[in-house]
């Protein structure tokens, strides 16, 4: 449940993180928190990794798996620090867990 609380705070940041690397809006599921990590140095914040899949009108492809590393160091608001992403193949089917 804690997964649930986290990815539904960082949506907005999501939504803007994926538009920023894609140069346009991105409608994205199977959202996965893959790493929570806290830091210390001086002071404690915070670094999420989380993992979507993106796709195009009805669900279609091409679907991109994206990496998000997010961060609350240099603010109180989390703010994208890195963005990876790949297309997927047709063949390749992304599980997803589902939300309580």
């Amino acid at each position: 449940m804690c997964d649930d609380v986290i990815i539904n705070l960082l949506f907005p940041s999501i939504d803007q993180a994926l538009e920023q690397h894609f140069d346009k809006p991105k409608e994205f599921y199977c959202e996965q928190i893959l790493q929570v990590k806290k830091k210390v140095e001086p002071y404690s914040y915070f670094n999420v990794i989380l993992q979507v899949t993106t796709f195009e009108g009805a669900h279609d492809f091409p679907y991109d798996l994206v990496t998000i590393t997010f961060s609350n160091k240099n603010s109180m608001d989390f703010q994208a620090i890195d963005v990876k992403s790949r297309t997927l193949k047709t063949n390749e089917v992304t599980k997803c867990r589902h939300l309580l």
